[in-house]
């Protein structure tokens, strides 16, 4: 299933990476702007964004479709895209070339299709339900690391303050417990990592569907586990995103509780 949608997501996910790409080397600081207070935005989003949205409303016109840009379409259909056209902005315009496309397939409110692509490696992960998750085509598993002190997590967060200071003491606690803990600025290829069995784990307060709705199927697919800080399944309406290999998802919300973060997201 879902074969015609992965065809064409790929398609638009490496054109738009593409075309990133070359953006990127000759990318200046001095362009960016702000479409929030602390919240940067680049022609380049845009332009990422059309050429996507160019493949997926000429094969599938009657599909939703949410982007981060440009907002919910007028459509109303089972079928529902997630775009990120570039997830990791501020370290585009910076030089930093840790940011990805990111697209999500959703069928009655459940994901069932995930492509992230990073550009600068050319590399492609993808998932379809129950068919696995991949990497160029070669399959990724989560990793196997069962103790804290051997595991390498990641953390995003949300623009408001409360979401900061989760973050903060999320850093404190995981990098004096864990083996490290970091935040590489790109929600997608963060969870990507953990698909991939790069990392073990990722922990994030506030998300946008657009940045993880892909991980999540790669996640799944791949072997991990995703939840809510609860513990309850991850759904679209969630407020938080535990992603781990599954052997330390129990571990991760032992952690959280002892920082008092379970009961606030």
């Amino acid at each position: 299933m879902y074969n015609k949608e992965l065809k064409i997501v790929k398609k638009a996910t490496k054109e738009a990476g593409v075309w990133l790409e070359k953006e990127f080397i000759k990318w200046t600081r001095g362009q960016a702007k702000y479409k929030a207070a602390d919240e940067i935005v680049t022609w380049c989003d845009k332009k990422s964004e059309d050429i996507i949205l160019k493949h997926l409303n000429k094969h599938f016109p009657d599909y939703a479709l949410l982007s981060e840009e440009s907002g919910l379409n007028n459509k109303i259909s089972d079928y529902f895209w997630t775009i990120d056209p570039l997830d990791g902005t501020s370290n585009f315009t910076i030089h930093n070339p840790l940011f990805t496309v990111s697209v999500s397939l959703f069928y009655k409110n459940k994901v069932v299709l995930g492509v992230t692509y990073m550009p600068i490696l050319d590399e492609m992960y993808w998932a379809v339900k129950g068919q696995g998750a991949y990497r160029n085509n070669k399959k990724i598993t989560v990793s196997k690391i069962d103790k804290l002190k051997k595991a390498f997590c990641t953390y995003c967060h949300g623009q408001d303050l409360a979401s900061h200071r989760q973050a903060y003491k999320i850093y404190h606690h995981l990098h004096e417990n864990a083996r490290d803990c970091r935040h590489f600025g790109s929600t997608t290829l963060e969870l990507a990592m953990v698909a991939a069995g790069h990392t073990d784990a990722l922990i994030v307060s506030k998300p946008k569907l657009w940045d993880i709705a892909a991980g999540i199927i790669l996640i799944r697919e791949a072997g991990g586990k995703t939840t809510d800080f609860q513990n309850k399944q991850w759904e679209q309406k969630a407020t938080s995103l535990l992603a781990t290999n599954h052997k330390i998802h129990t571990i991760i919300r032992q952690n959280l509780k002892k920082i008092n973060l379970l009961n606030r997201a």
